[in-house]
């Protein structure tokens, strides 16, 4: 079988991550049906992919390199292995043909698994072996106001995060899987410390990379330790040691905050206060962030322009972006319950 095929076929579908593909490990091997992986390595059935199509072939090392970019085997703790694969083939699965993939012959796609992460798809495939059941439909997830925690981590080294808003919590949860995994560092020329021929020298070298960019609407009454627990739990969706900007706006943009210890989230300066211009938020984003998250109200009018974010709507407004996906955080009729809603635009 002609891995290096497979590369190429990975590289055009996903060549954000083409330095990745190009250094994955990947090997035959006789014990798994068709493929696998053990969190850094895809281990595949080499006589029964030959069987396959070329784009069968591909999908099934495509599935195997989303489970890896996604740490699934990292984040199973102490659940059960088999009910655990089936839950991340799930996901996985949905975010493929969100891709454009064609589902090969035997893979059924599970309805609702788009809306979900691992841990939530994981849980209810539990429910559904215990009632004997063989389909599900998910549209919304509800979060009883008493859990008091969530716990981050889609990568290895992410912390146990407490977030004391429930809604918040499942909020994040679905985030985790909307997040653009990334190697976390570039290359670029940086002056040097030596001089020859009368011109300085410059050197090149790796820098850090933000992971996320999030833009938190401050115009809103929303409190300021509520916001920080945004930044807290999806900084702890992230490797412990991974960038995070985080800036403020209301009618202006007030410059980005890095973060990256706890103790750049407890000095965080918000600012801001008065009206919403979603123009000047989605302008502040850089571009150089593989994730733009912004935290909002909703209250304002839409930008023109076509932004690639994620909006984490706090409250009871409805929004229609121009690209994106949203999250929203809604209070339910029931008292101290509330409900999340995904949509993908």
């Amino acid at each position: 079988m002609d891995l290096q095929e497979i590369r190429e076929d990975l590289t055009e579908r996903f060549p954000q991550w083409s330095e990745r593909i190009r250094t994955l490990r990947m090997e035959p091997s006789g014990a798994v049906t068709m493929a696998d992986n053990d969190g850094t390595t895809i281990f595949f059935n080499e006589s029964a992919l030959r069987r396959r199509k070329r784009e069968e072939r591909t999908y099934y090392m495509a599935r195997q390199l989303l489970h890896i970019q996604l740490a699934h085997a990292y984040r199973r703790g102490e659940r059960t292995r088999s009910t655990w694969n089936r839950a991340c083939d799930a996901v996985v699965d949905a975010m493929l043909r969100e891709e454009g993939f064609q589902l090969p012959e035997g893979v059924l796609l599970r309805r609702g698994a788009q809306q979900l992460s691992a841990e939530k798809m994981y849980d209810v495939l539990l429910g559904l072996d215990e009632n004997e059941s063989s389909s599900v439909t998910v549209e919304t997830v509800e979060v009883d106001s008493l859990e008091h925690s969530q716990c981050g981590g889609t990568e290895s080294g992410a912390k146990e995060i407490p977030l004391d808003d429930p809604g918040l919590a499942a909020a994040v949860a679905g985030l985790a899987e909307m997040l653009e995994p990334s190697m976390q560092v570039d290359f670029d020329w940086f002056a040097g410390n030596t001089i020859r021929d009368g011109m300085l020298r410059y050197d090149f070298r790796p820098y850090p990379v933000a992971r996320a960019e999030i833009l938190l609407d401050t115009s809103a009454s929303v409190d300021g330790e509520l916001l920080r627990w945004f930044v807290r739990a999806v900084k702890g969706l992230l490797q412990q040691d991974a960038v995070v900007r985080v800036g403020c706006f209301d009618t202006r943009f007030y410059g980005f905050q890095d973060v990256t210890t706890e103790e750049d989230i407890e000095k965080l300066v918000l600012q801001g206060s008065g009206g919403t211009d979603f123009t000047v938020a989605v302008n502040a984003f850089t571009g150089d962030a593989e994730n733009q998250i912004i935290f909002t109200d909703g209250y304002a009018e839409m930008p023109e322009q076509h932004c690639d974010a994620v909006w984490v709507v706090y409250g009871n407004m409805t929004i229609h972006p121009k690209g994106g996906r949203v999250i929203y955080v809604k209070a339910s009729e029931e008292k101290e319950k509330y409900e999340v809603d995904f949509l993908i635009t």
